[in-house]
């Protein structure tokens, strides 16, 4: 199998399994789900150890979602994983390896797997409050199941201590595994965010010894006076998870968080975002897959002309949320767009460097490894 993006985007919209035996080592020596925030799979999984993410041969990191009715397995064969699809065989694939730190304890005994994970290979997660005040009024965005995965999984603690948040990034960092971090929370306060978020880089700069930490905050919207607070934090990018571009949808699929942040707000707070953190350290986030292909286009075409990169994430339509049993477009349908999104952002010029996100932390997008491919082209 030559193209890996179309592989990738067929396991994300149409999920995947596997057999018990190849299995084997997940949750010890390799990687498992951990539900640090969402849950990615089309059905829930409480009593089955499932890995995070796999590797495809070219380097391709693809979150596992799990479907027991998809036509993609992973088997064990010869001390091999090899992905099927039907009776097919396709490539050979590879867990991630288990971190050291999961089985670490911090300084006050808990278990630093439950304070910080690595989302793909080399990006440290913290979700600093498991919790979104949008789902006690009823106006949680339609694709979000947050407070589901939360009560299912019940896997990681609710509210971090900021010393464990600092002594797990100072001990998954020294493993020389991590290479950015991703922070993000549920939906509160801003003054109250920007100084929780403010009081956690200060104990992560201080275990780790950095002056400046590379990765991306990933706030609730930040505006005004905020987005330098959050600059001044040490952090090196800053976040914006705008959701839709589509300003129609985005009102209909984020009822709350369209009342508190509109269309206009986004895109004035991220090119002043930009114009703080530079070009190229400011992500609008969007769900890829619940818009046209025309409106999502569009976004691209503003966030890159604004100065921003973009991290669209695939749609799938998680257990608990308020579209659950939906289904995601074609596999061909991403691939046509995400290969003229990629053409549009490498036009715009905006920087599109490694240092705060890349291809081996997007097991669940496709444009790090869509402009990718096409660089390895040129």
């Amino acid at each position: 199998m030559d193209n890996y993006l179309l592989l990738k985007a067929k396991i994300l919209v149409e999920g995947i399994k596997a057999e018990k035996e190849s299995l084997e080592g997940i949750g010890n020596k390799f990687k498992a789900q951990n539900h640090g925030l969402f849950g990615w799979d089309f059905e829930n999984h409480v009593d089955l150890l499932l890995p995070d993410d796999f590797i495809l041969p070219d380097g391709t990191i693809v979150q596992f979602r799990l479907n027991s009715k998809s036509d993609f397995i992973v088997k064990k064969l010869n001390e091999k994983l090899i992905l099927f699809n039907r009776e097919k065989d396709i490539c050979e694939v590879k867990w991630i390896k288990q971190p050291k730190f999961y089985s670490k304890k911090t300084s006050s005994g808990e278990n630093m797997v439950k304070v910080g994970q690595i989302g793909g290979e080399d990006c440290l997660f913290f979700c600093y409050q498991n919790y979104c005040s949008y789902f006690s009024h009823n106006k949680q965005c339609t694709f979000c199941n947050l407070v589901a995965t939360s009560k299912t999984y019940n896997s990681v603690m609710k509210k971090k201590d900021i010393v464990s948040i600092g002594e797990t990034a100072a001990s998954a960092w020294s493993e020389g595994m991590v290479n950015h971090i991703l922070l993000t929370g549920g939906c509160f306060s801003n003054e109250k965010e920007v100084e929780l978020v403010s009081t956690i880089l200060d104990s992560i700069k201080k275990h780790t010894g950095m002056d400046r930490i590379p990765g991306t905050i990933l706030p609730s919207p930040a505006k005004g006076d905020t987005i330098k607070k959050y600059y001044d934090s040490g952090i090196k990018a800053i976040g914006y998870s705008m959701e839709i571009f589509d300003e129609s949808l985005y009102k209909a699929i984020c009822p709350g968080k369209s009342e508190n942040t509109t269309h206009r707000e986004f895109l004035d707070s991220i090119e002043k975002a930009v114009s703080i953190f530079e070009e190229g350290n400011v992500y609008g986030v969007l769900v890829m897959g619940l818009e046209t292909k025309e409106t999502f286009l569009e976004g691209i075409k503003t966030l890159t002309g604004l100065g921003a990169n973009v991290v669209p994430f695939v749609w799938s339509p998680n257990p608990g949320s308020k579209l659950s049993g939906h289904r995601a477009p074609s596999p061909e349908w991403y691939i046509d767009t995400i290969q003229e999104a990629a053409e549009i952002v490498v036009q715009s010029k905006v920087p599109f460097g490694d240092e705060n996100h890349c291809y081996k932390c997007d097991g669940n997008s496709l444009l790090h490894d869509a402009i990718r491919i096409k660089a390895g082209a040129q």
